[in-house]
């Protein structure tokens, strides 16, 4: 029997916080090669990961920059964010973090992977 650690509502209200941060960044700011795009949050550094299907163009990551730059900003000091740029082939699974907030659909696809 395993056990899970308990979440506080701290916990709880930052990972609300995180993915509604997550979800209204992308609006507008989703290339046509994005895959994938999931958060986490440790010791105040915020995971942004992004899986494109072929190469990202330079616009595009720096698209994607700006929608980690809107994230990182609804959190105050000293919060920072790292960015993940990742190309993987169509239909190699992805490993997502803690927070799924955009996925596109692929016809090949099976249920999504989180780590």
């Amino acid at each position: 029997m395993s056990t899970s650690p308990v979440k506080t509502a701290e916990d709880t209200e930052l990972a609300t916080t995180l993915r509604l941060s997550a979800q209204r960044a992308l609006l507008g700011c989703v290339p046509p090669t994005l895959r994938a795009v999931s958060v986490a949050a440790s010791e105040q550094c915020i995971h942004f990961r992004c899986y494109f299907a072929g190469p990202a163009s330079d616009d595009d990551k720096e698209l994607l920059s700006g929608a980690a730059a809107a994230i990182v900003a609804d959190f105050s000091d000293p919060w920072t964010i790292s960015e993940e740029y990742l190309e993987l082939s169509i239909p190699e699974p992805m490993c997502h973090l803690e927070h799924l907030v955009y996925l596109r659909h692929e016809s090949s696809t099976t249920s999504p992977d989180v780590a």
